[in-house]
Formats: structure tokens, sequence, C-alpha cells
């Protein structure tokens, strides 16, 4: 479904990506894990546009987004959806608005079938009649759920997840890792996730690859990636420090 072949991206003279080769399947959590600063995030904005790469391609059903235009980015858009690290809430609109947003500026449906699917979305993710809440009243745990709800609601093809369980507690996180899995088994949308916490990771990926210094150094399902004779690998899944 995602393919990314030799992806290079770097910034003020810094080689950030070194030649990123992924390939996603459709339906699949494919996860990527590393140790912060490895590159994570720039390799997920460049993924959804966010970002233009130096050299490489990204390509989506076999279409080349590298050099796509503004145009053709906001059509591919319609199929992506994020989940930032930080929720990304307007806290200027209560719960049922943030959830609306896309619906509003990215379809032509009536305001009632809006409030429907608003509804069935906030449902899915437990949060059932919390449409007038105000974000400032919502925990963390609450707002990833928000923001999982807004994704969910244009029925994307692909979800990126941008560290979703940062600053959560242990159990939040495991809630938040299992609402992950219900979402890719219940609206059947591909999920793509960058993160440090090796617990979701292992708990929801299928496939796991490893980002150590600009390149991917290990990939595979959770068993594999577990049990890699690669020492790089093997120190972060084992928390060894250097």
């Amino acid at each position: 479904m995602i393919e990314v072949r030799d992806l290079w991206k770097s910034f003020k003279g810094k080689q950030v990506l070194k030649g990123v080769d992924l390939f996603i399947k459709e339906g699949e959590i494919f996860v990527v894990i590393g140790r912060s600063g490895v590159g994570k995030s720039v390799l997920l904005k460049n993924m959804v546009g966010l970002m233009k790469p130096d050299k490489g391609k990204i390509l989506y059903k076999g279409r080349d987004l590298t050099g796509a235009s503004e145009a053709e980015w906001k059509d591919v858009r319609r199929e992506f959806a994020v989940v930032f690290q930080h929720s990304a809430l307007f806290d200027s609109m209560n719960v049922g608005e943030n959830v609306a947003f896309g619906l509003k500026r990215m379809t032509n449906l009536e305001e009632g079938e809006i409030r429907e699917r608003v509804k069935r979305c906030l449902s899915m993710v437990g949060l059932e009649g919390a449409e007038n809440l105000r974000i400032s009243e919502l925990s963390g745990g609450m707002q990833k759920r928000v923001a999982i709800a807004r994704a969910i609601a244009l029925n994307p093809g692909v979800i990126f997840y941008d560290e979703p369980t940062t600053g959560l507690d242990p159990i939040m996180s495991a809630n938040i890792t299992n609402l992950i899995i219900k979402m890719n088994r219940e609206i059947g949308s591909t999920s793509f996730i960058i993160t440090h916490d090796l617990r979701l990771a292992f708990t929801a990926g299928t496939t796991i690859a490893m980002l150590h210094d600009g390149k991917i150094i290990n990939v595979g399902e959770p068993d594999t990636i577990k049990k890699s004779s690669n020492p790089i690998v093997r120190k972060f899944v084992e928390g060894i420090p250097d």
C-alpha cells in the first residue's frame, strides 16, 4: 500500500534520514521504533507530505507522491489521517466540533449526517455522549481518544500515529494500544505508528522496523525483532544503556 524508497532528508547540513526503505502492506499495523531524535517524526512528516524529501520516493498505491503538487496532495490526504503526538485538538472547540472539523471541510454531508457520524465515532472510542465537553475538561488519555475519533471520521485508508502513548500512564497507554488494534480491525485501515514504547510496538504491531542513524537496520514480525541478533536492536529492546 505504501512504499518508501531510498528516502533522504537533512536539516542545516545534518543528515537525518539516510536512505530509508519501507514496504507497508494494506491492513497491517506497521510500527517504526527507535531512540528519541533518530528521525522517526521526520519520516512520518515526509510520508504525509508535511515535509519534502531531499531524495527518494514515497508511493501510495503505486502513485508517486514525491513530486506531487499541493492540489494532488490534498486529494491524497482525504485517505490519510494523522493522530499527532500531543493530539493537536482545537481548544476553542468542543469535542464534537473537533471530531466534525474534517467532515465539514472535506465532505458534502448534511449537518444531521455529520452529527450522526461524530456520535458514532465517539462511541467507537468509548466517549459516547462527550460531544459538548471542552478540551480543557479532558484527561490526556481522553484527548487521545478524541484525536482518534477525529482521525477515523473520514474513513481513511491509512492512519498515521505519532508517538500515541507519550505522556500517558501505563494503564492508559495499554488502553490506547488496545484502541489502535480495535480501530485497525473495525474500520479496516492500514496503521503506521512511530514510537519508542516497546509495549505498544510488540502488542499492536504486525510488522516492526527499527530506525537507527537514519536507516532501517532491522524489520520483521514482533518475535523476529525480539530475538534479533543485531546488537543495536538488542540493546534497545532490552533497555541496555550505552
